[in-house]
């Protein structure tokens, strides 16, 4: 074999070194950190945009999401199905803090402070709801997608008389 030939036997042998890296690395879920994820779920919401929601969410059909009524949501239609009906709705803005962030394998679970606020008639707004967002991530296919939102309701600081 020539000089030449090995060279390019070399090369050829390194990039597919290369492609067969990369593509393990994909596999082992090399996309998006947890908390890029969280981050485009939140922005979603804020921008009451449900293509963007929707691709955060799990692809599958089960997906438990407990409103801060106590109300509990078992599939992703239905999951979808409230969010084109919250997002029709005028008025409201939604103020996120992320708490925690943590990752056990191919599971993320994060804490989420908001505020639930209404417009008023003078443009202001007034928090109407103060509540606490488990999330809960799993790995689908190398990537992070909802499988779990619970709402849990802070109730209002009791009066000082």
């Amino acid at each position: 074999m020539s000089r030449a030939h090995c060279r390019r036997a070399l090369l050829l042998g390194g990039c597919l070194l290369l492609a067969t890296a990369a593509a393990v690395a994909q596999e082992r879920g090399a996309a998006a950190p947890l908390r890029e994820t969280l981050g485009r779920h939140l922005q979603a919401i804020q921008a009451r945009d449900l293509d963007a929601l929707l691709v955060t969410v799990t692809r599958g059909d089960a997906l438990t999401l407990i409103l801060p009524n106590g109300k509990v949501l078992t599939t992703r239609e239905e999951f979808r199905q409230l969010h084109v009906d919250w997002f029709a709705e005028d008025g409201w803005r939604m103020r996120f803090e992320v708490r925690q962030v943590r990752e056990f394998g191919d599971t993320g679970i994060a804490l989420v402070h908001y505020l639930s606020q209404q417009r008023q008639d003078d443009g202001s707004y007034a928090t109407r709801r103060e509540a606490l967002l488990s999330l809960v991530f799993a790995r689908e296919q190398g990537e992070w997608r909802l499988v779990y939102d619970q709402n849990t309701v802070i109730p209002p600081a009791p009066a000082q008389q």
